[in-house]
């Protein structure tokens, strides 16, 4: 089909081929198609198509989610009103429509971001939850907390119940640590209650106390919490057997540095990245295995990889990462205020984002990995 359509412009005239248009609403998802069949007699037939409905309902239904783009907001609490949004790459722009809210603007300048999930973020404001769907501007409140916690760590998870009516659950998970005692309070869509649950340790964990944001909880797995905490310390909530208990790091790791802990891809990993040195295990052992098996998997040097073009600076720092949802061995470097991905199999560094920021502020970014489903979902 190379017919070429001629549309007018006032430096000239733009011809667009019917392939060209094809393959843009094949990006398209099924809610803006919706709209465009008013556009044109042509744009009509090419929506009715069986193989672009086929489309839709193939990439609707992918089993691996589809990276778009981050929010960030810093952790220290007196920048947390600001939060921005930046796309993982210049594709992932393409695949989004004006509605989606980039700012997280409904709460006004006192919420923040507590974690996010599946195509959802859960924000806060004055001790108060939120549910929120960016690609529709749909939120939910919830019923306020039972017990007042100073900034707990939290857990969020979000999964598809009935895909065929875009109906979703959640459940979230907070605690907090006195001594050997650990309060848990959790909240599911199912019962729309918090529920409180107090366990004591059979052997202590360490216990810091600090002014940044917690972070969230780095995975899910059947019901499994993991965290990384401050101390730092792997923390690990079975919210099936109300059991919690610290996890060990790799036995091999012999330095300390800052740390890193992801999911991706169904599995776990952890980083030690010290300057521009990085490695990388995979928990190999089962999640409720209280003895942890790492497996060593990546070890490269970025200063070797990342060009001073990309990032201005001839010294090159690591202040902050994260890893792609679905490609681990995919990362996403915080490096002097600009954002860098990084294959660590190819070795491959490419700049996604420049902050616009001094290096020492960026470092206190928080990153909330955004997937985008290319369909609304529902919140109940």
């Amino acid at each position: 089909m190379k017919r070429r359509r001629k549309l007018s412009h006032k430096e000239g005239v733009v011809e667009v081929s019917d392939d060209i248009v094809i393959n843009i609403l094949h990006r398209l998802p099924s809610k803006s198609l919706a709209r465009f069949k008013c556009v044109s007699k042509c744009w009509r037939k090419y929506i009715a198509d069986s193989s672009l409905s086929y489309s839709c309902r193939s990439r609707r239904w992918r089993p691996q989610p589809y990276l778009i783009g981050f929010f960030y907001q810093a952790r220290d609490t007196c920048e947390r009103s600001k939060i921005q949004f930046f796309f993982s790459s210049e594709e992932s722009s393409l695949d989004i429509d004006s509605s989606f809210d980039q700012s997280v603007s409904f709460l006004g300048r006192s919420a923040y971001i507590v974690a996010s999930s599946n195509g959802f973020l859960l924000c806060n404001r004055q001790r108060v939850y939120y549910v929120y769907n960016p690609a529709t501007r749909q939120r939910m409140a919830l019923p306020k907390t039972q017990i007042g916690m100073n900034d707990p760590t939290i857990g969020f998870i979000c999964k598809v119940d009935d895909p065929n009516r875009d109906v979703i659950s959640f459940t979230i998970v907070r605690y907090w640590i006195v001594q050997s005692n650990v309060t848990i309070e959790s909240f599911s869509s199912e019962t729309n209650a918090w529920i409180v649950d107090n366990l004591i340790l059979n052997v202590p964990l360490r216990l810091y106390f600090f002014v940044y944001m917690k972070s969230p909880s780095a995975g899910v797995v059947d019901g499994v919490f993991f965290w990384l905490d401050q101390g730092p310390q792997i923390t690990v909530y079975d919210s099936v057997h109300k059991s919690f208990w610290a996890l060990g790091f790799p036995e091999d790791m012999v330095a300390t540095g800052n740390y890193f802990l992801g999911f991706s891809g169904g599995d776990f990993y952890f980083a030690l990245y010290i300057k521009t040195n990085i490695t990388v295990w995979q928990l190999k052992s089962n999640i409720r295995s209280r003895d942890a098996l790492w497996v060593r998997k990546y070890v490269t040097d970025v200063a070797t990889t990342v060009p001073f073009g990309l990032t201005g600076f001839l010294h090159t720092e690591v202040q902050n990462m994260d890893i792609h949802p679905a490609i681990p061995h995919i990362f996403y470097l915080d490096v002097k205020g600009k954002v860098i991905s990084y294959d660590m199999e190819t070795d491959i560094a490419e700049l996604v984002h420049d902050f616009g920021e001094y290096g020492w502020r960026t470092k206190h970014f928080k990153l909330f990995s955004y997937e985008w489903h290319q369909w609304p979902r529902g919140i109940l």
